[in-house]
């Protein structure tokens, strides 16, 4: 080797290892770094004996990130539901509770039986009318409760929402620099490690897919198909409060429509069925209730003139067909039986619509309330529970089975948060920094320092060598 190419040799393989040393040394300030990807510099023979670095490479796992990403949209939805039913359940009670809808409806039922067996007893009537009081403020309390859970879910989609459309904006101007032809290759490096950072997010919103054009600019789709982000444009997220439909542009998106090329993970799909499907369900669940304990004690008061509204009422009417929605908000006692809105508590033993005391042993009408309650009353079986049941057995049904869509919803969503978990592992162990990795790399690159050095010390000192001797 001539002393010409041994000092080109040993230039190139100190800009060599000054740019290995630079990229290496970014790894190692970034390893804390979720969303940036380990760079790798290529290195490879020059044409006159040198070395190069071709290109500096991301560790990129495109599969690990989608999988990841589905994990943590899987993850949001649940999260979304579970969340978004926690008080309203708690209101609600379950099979551990102590007071529950369900306890409510008994102690009631229970003091119209001690009624029955002594009609005479004033106290035992305002028990009674005190646990009817508190089993329809329940049901108001239960319905307000679902009511604010609808209404947040609908605020929370709509923040979802300007978040969605806010990342597909950013990600297009993005698109706009990678078609460009304008970026060094650090800026290409940084910028792809803000796409991560973006799409990463955006998969805790909604679920998608993914693919890169021609001029490396990525294209975005909901995983049914409809395009929110091609080239540099991107679609507009909007959702209809009054139809219940979420449109990526002119297109419908909304989760779980029939037909629908939507979305179906992320926490706007969880709060779009909360406001769609979960919530109208379970009210109309407790409307249901609500409607038992209306008829059932209009049917069986034999006092009452058709028309008339019987111990309890829908905000002091009689049951309307069709029944309006939010019936459980509206129900209370009817004022007749109520004291302080000058009725009587005896009409629990002569009827609602008597209008003179009776004969204070005569049990005939508390026994027929009691004979009702026990008996089967019609239900909706639209509404995924009994079509014909005991009000209490409807409403312990009602109870286990909101609480369970909560509780699923729960286990949902921890069972998803370990597989994104697991991922995330996998995939930080592929793109993320090992620093004990890195930091044999600096020793790797002192040591080809070091001798690419000597060897331009050796070559520059026989060179004086040679010029000495002339």
């Amino acid at each position: 080797m001539s002393l010409s190419a041994a000092l080109n040799a040993a230039r190139s393989g100190l800009s060599v290892t000054s740019r290995w040393a630079q990229t290496t040394s970014n790894n190692i300030a970034n390893a804390n770094n979720a969303s940036y990807a380990r760079r790798d510099p290529t290195i490879v023979s020059g044409h006159s004996g040198g070395v190069t670095i071709s290109e500096i490479t991301q560790a990129v796992n495109t599969s690990l990130d989608s999988m990841y990403r589905l994990e943590v949209s899987r993850t949001a939805t649940q999260d979304a539901i579970a969340t978004g039913l926690s008080l309203y359940t708690a209101q609600l009670g379950d099979t551990g509770s102590d007071v529950t809808l369900l306890t409510q409806l008994t102690d009631f039922q229970n003091a119209l039986g001690l009624m029955a067996a002594s009609p005479t007893d004033s106290s035992l009537q305002r028990a009674a009318l005190t646990d009817a009081q508190e089993l329809t403020l329940s049901l108001n309390l239960a319905s307000n409760s679902l009511i604010d859970a609808r209404e947040q879910a609908l605020s929370s989609a709509q923040n979802d929402i300007t978040s969605i459309n806010t990342t597909l904006a950013d990600l297009a101007k993005m698109n706009e620099k990678l078609a460009s032809g304008k970026l060094s290759e650090g800026q290409k490096l940084a910028l792809g490690d803000e796409i991560t950072a973006k799409l990463d997010s955006l998969a805790e919103k909604m679920d998608f897919t993914m693919r890169t054009d021609a001029k490396g600019r990525m294209e975005i789709f909901t995983t049914g198909g409809t395009a929110l982000l091609l080239g540099e444009t991107a679609e507009t997220i909007s959702f209809d409060a009054e139809t219940g439909v979420l449109s990526a542009g002119a297109v419908d998106i909304t989760p779980g429509a029939a037909g629908a090329r939507g979305i179906g993970e992320g926490s706007l799909a969880g709060q779009i069925t909360l406001y769609n499907d979960v919530i109208p369900e379970m009210s109309a669940q407790l409307d249901e209730v609500a409607k038992g304990l209306i008829s059932v004690f209009e049917t069986s008061d034999v006092s009452l003139a058709p028309g008339e509204a019987g111990l309890f009422t829908d905000a002091g009417a009689a049951l309307s067909d069709p029944v309006a929605a939010g019936l459980a908000a509206r129900i209370a006692v009817n004022s007749a039986l109520v004291p302080d809105e000058g009725g009587a508590v005896w009409r629990f033993r002569d009827g609602v619509g008597a209008t003179v005391q009776g004969e204070s042993n005569d049990a005939s009408q508390l026994n027929a309330f009691v004979d009702a309650m026990a008996g089967k009353t019609s239900f909706d079986a639209r509404l995924g529970l009994a079509d014909s049941a005991t009000l209490a057995d409807y409403m312990a049904s009602l109870i286990a089975s909101q609480n369970t869509t909560r509780a699923n919803a729960e286990t949902g969503a921890e069972t998803s948060a370990a597989a994104a978990l697991t991922v995330q592992e996998t995939r930080l162990g592929f793109m993320g920094v090992n620093v004990d990795d890195e930091l044999q790399q600096l020793v790797a690159i002192e040591q080809a320092y070091s001798a690419n050095a000597q060897v331009m010390t050796t070559v520059m000192s026989m060179l004086d060598t040679l010029l000495d001797s002339f």
